[in-house]
């Protein structure tokens, strides 16, 4: 019988895990409220700006996920 969901093992994968939902929940409604101001950040609006830290920070989480991955292959 196959799982609907499956969870980490490790602790490394929790944290993963965590630093995916995490995430989300910043690129979800009430974070973009808070975030949706008429203020300039290097001449960007705030909204782009905080757009574009989620973009490379989900980039840094998978690189971080893929090389734990390579690790866990390699032993």
């Amino acid at each position: 019988m196959h799982r609907f969901l499956v969870l980490p093992t490790t602790r490394a994968g929790w944290g993963l895990m965590i630093a995916f939902v995490a995430l989300v929940a910043m690129g979800i409604w009430p974070v973009i409220g808070w975030v949706n101001r008429a203020t300039l950040v290097l001449g960007l609006p705030l909204m782009v700006v905080w757009s574009y830290l989620i973009i490379f920070a989900c980039v840094v989480v998978m690189l971080i996920g893929n090389r734990i991955v390579e690790r866990d292959d390699h032993e």
